[in-house]
């Protein structure tokens, strides 16, 4: 018999261990460092790859790019591009490699589960991305690298919906600490983007992941911020209406930005153009720009510090706006790796660059500098793209060091964020995703709804007949079918239409015996709109909603149109209660 003192000792260690805000901290622990050394060695991976490609970092490269061979810089992105278009139709099916939206969509349609291949192939085509110079950011690969490291450590423990998704913030977080040397920005960011929820279940774990990643890359990378920015204070409150006029000229930008890589995704998913070549020839692309403007090259920080201290001539400001929004719709629009966070930030400070030199212009007595107005707009662009403008004012403080146009950019983050939100949508990332489908924005039932697929609910033994059949068949089939109608299909099992008591009586009742339908093909009628086994249940309902019937037709896909189930009201309504009462008594427990 054991003694007592043992007895209880494992009493207290087993309501230890099922504390679940305690697991949660260690976990987070565990995740922060996981994220952390992950974007560490994603960063040396794209440091190394650029110095085989171009001599040197590309932050080193920038400055003294005048000695770059012109073949260089034209053929090493478009042979870079080649190889990642051939890596990802091999590795990844030919798509796109995963980003910031993908996490978005995890989060809130699929309990937090995410494919651990998939998030390693996005970032091996995202690092190379960057090696070969593509003009995007290391934010989004490393979001999405910390988020698929996280699901796939829920996924091993078993974990619940609310805690994969807690973990999933907690990579998140970590990976933005670590690269922006950013510990409260990061956790923000994660919580306002991705997770949505500031309860204390959540957010003290991705506060300690962020704390966690933050430290890791302080330790490798220094603790210095990420810009140099000089010293400034406002002049004036008269230049106030300044900072809102700037907001709403980073919103007219943003907007522009997004729009731009928008229409040349849909322009490029609808060339007959194979996949795979289509990042070679934007890397051609880009390595023309590069030849007339070279600082859109890479990241682009080295150009954002340039713009931050007001060491361009206002010209070269707006040639630089366009050459990045170009640059960065090339290389996202034709298949490169890389996300827009960071071509935001240099985006926002050569547009507030820009309007600096036009505001000090008009009224020099009453103007804080140039170097001000860059980092106000660096603030504004992002949040607006981003559509997180709290998380990014604290990135801007913390990548800059400097508080001391706080009001500042507040003003003209919050400006351009809601002019952005009203004229476009929540942002980029949420663009994305509605382009697929997807809404995450429409609340939890909504989010329930469309994260439940039509083949998990649809009537696999529905009535069908071939079109080929006699009539006589039909009216047997009809009397099997509940719903008084019967789907057409052809020999391959292709559906073909649909038939009903009231088409065999109509044809039974023709005085026209020789003109009267003999198989059933002939009698058959459209289905009308059908829907695919991988469509949510959000979009069943909506269907059904606007159609005068009370099943729709499931199908492979509508190339094939192989008839796969039939789904009615009643089903999805039932499904649409389950998983509401599922998810609730979920977040309960």
């Amino acid at each position: 018999m054991r003694p007592p003192i043992v007895v209880r000792a494992r009493l207290q260690m087993r309501r230890v261990l099922r504390n679940e805000h305690l697991l949660l901290g260690v976990m987070a622990l565990a995740v922060g460092a996981v994220a952390a050394y992950g974007a560490l060695v994603f960063r040396v991976a794209v440091d190394a790859l650029q110095s085989v490609a171009f001599g040197a970092a590309l932050d080193q490269v920038i400055p003294t790019i005048e000695t770059t061979a012109w073949w260089q810089i034209l053929l090493v992105p478009a042979l870079g591009g080649l190889l990642i278009g051939l890596f990802l139709h091999f590795f990844h099916g030919g798509g796109r490699a995963h980003a910031i939206a993908h996490v978005i969509e995890a989060s809130a349609l699929r309990g937090g589960k995410m494919s651990l291949k998939d998030g390693l192939v996005s970032a091996v085509a995202h690092g190379a991305s960057l090696g070969v110079g593509a003009s995007t950011g290391r934010e989004g690969p490393l979001v999405h690298l910390g988020a698929t490291m996280s699901a796939w450590i829920s996924e091993k423990l078993h974990l619940d919906r609310s805690q994969s998704r807690t973990l999933i913030g907690c990579g998140v977080a970590a990976a933005i600490g670590s690269l922006f040397n950013a510990p409260v920005a990061g956790a923000v960011f994660a919580i306002e983007l991705v997770v949505g929820n500031l309860s204390l279940k959540a957010g003290a774990p991705i506060f300690i992941a962020a704390v966690t990643g933050t430290a890791i890359g302080r330790f490798y990378f220094g603790s210095e911020p990420s810009f140099t920015v000089p010293a400034h204070e406002l002049i004036s409150l008269w230049e106030f209406p300044a900072f809102i006029l700037l907001g709403v000229m980073c919103a007219v930008v943003g907007i522009a930005f997004m729009k731009t890589i928008l229409a040349v995704d849909a322009g490029m998913a609808k060339t007959p153009i194979p996949k795979w070549i289509q990042p070679a020839i934007g890397g051609l692309l880009l390595g023309a720009l590069a030849l007339e403007v070279p600082e859109i090259l890479g990241v682009g920080f080295t150009t954002a510090d340039v713009a931050l201290r007001g060491g361009f001539a206002l010209d070269f400001l707006l040639l630089l706006i366009v050459a990045k929004i170009a640059a960065v719709a090339v290389c996202i629009g034709f298949g490169f790796g890389g996300g827009v966070f960071s071509p935001s930030l240099v985006l926002g400070a050569t547009v507030g660059g820009a309007f600096g030199f036009v505001a000090g212009g008009v009224f020099p007595e009453l103007f804080s500098g140039v170097p001000a107005y860059a980092l106000i707009g660096t603030g504004a662009l992002a949040g607006a793209v981003m559509g997180a403008p709290l998380s990014t004012i604290f990135i801007i403080f913390e990548l800059t060091g400097s508080s001391e146009l706080t009001v500042a950019v507040m003003i003209a983050t919050a400006v351009a964020s809601i002019l952005t939100h009203q004229f476009f949508g929540k942002s980029f990332f949420h663009a994305q995703l509605r382009g697929r489908g997807l809404n995450v924005s429409s609340g939890h039932d909504q989010a329930v709804l469309q994260g439940i697929s039509v083949a998990r609910v649809m009537r696999r033994n529905m009535a069908s007949i071939s079109e080929s059949a006699p009539l006589e068949q039909l009216h047997s089939k009809l009397r099997e079918s509940p719903l008084g109608e019967v789907y057409v299909v052809n020999d391959e099992g292709m559906l073909r239409g649909l038939v009903n008591y009231a088409d065999l009586n109509a044809a039974l009742m023709s005085p026209d015996a020789e003109g009267r339908p003999q198989i059933v093909g002939e009698l058959a009628h459209s289905a009308g709109d059908v829907l695919t086994v991988s469509d949510s249940l959000e979009q069943a309902m909506r269907l059904i909603e606007g159609l005068d019937r009370q099943s729709v037709a499931v199908v492979a896909s509508k190339d094939s149109m192989l008839l796969r189930g039939i789904v009615n009201a009643l089903d999805v309504t039932r499904a649409h209660n389950d998983a509401l009462l599922s998810a609730r008594d979920e977040e309960h427990a």
